[in-house]
């Protein structure tokens, strides 16, 4: 029996590849509050949908990425519960502002690839980091509006 050919994924297969690496696990693990309250799936569906559609190889794609963060660690700042909360809010956004302001430096011309691929790295990491602390955010925030 001849073995079937895997046919490479294409470009937007290797996006929603790359999605579902940092995605799926978070809206996983933020289940017990989904079922509770469906709006946090919605709302972190179309957070989702905003972050996917960002190319964090490019600068212009780190910018607007690094915008959409931005709302996220604002919005972790205004609901922080304790002190440790809202240090780490304002630590998400010094190095989102750092992150900033290489993607400003990369769009200079001769910018070097590996300083874009380490930036790209950083943004990613960056991005599933405060992406699942908004998530836990929101369940805790809809937990105290129902008790």
């Amino acid at each position: 029996m001849a073995g079937k050919k895997l046919t490479p994924l294409g470009p937007k297969g290797k996006g929603a590849l790359e999605t579902a690496k940092w995605a799926v696990p978070l809206l996983l693990a933020a289940g017990r509050w989904v079922s509770a309250n469906p709006h946090i799936l919605t709302t972190a569906q179309e957070q989702i949908a905003k972050l996917k559609t960002l190319r964090t190889s490019t600068a212009d794609g780190v910018l607007e990425t690094v915008a959409v963060l931005r709302g996220n660690v604002d919005y972790l700042a205004d609901s922080a519960d304790d002190e440790q909360e809202a240090r780490q809010a304002q630590e998400w956004a010094k190095q989102l502002s750092h992150c900033e302001q290489a993607a400003l430096l990369l769009k200079a011309p001769g910018s070097a690839k590996k300083d874009r691929r380490a930036l790209k790295k950083r943004v990613e990491a960056l991005r599933s980091e405060i992406f699942a602390a908004y998530v836990e955010e929101m369940g805790e925030d809809a937990e105290a509006e129902q008790g």
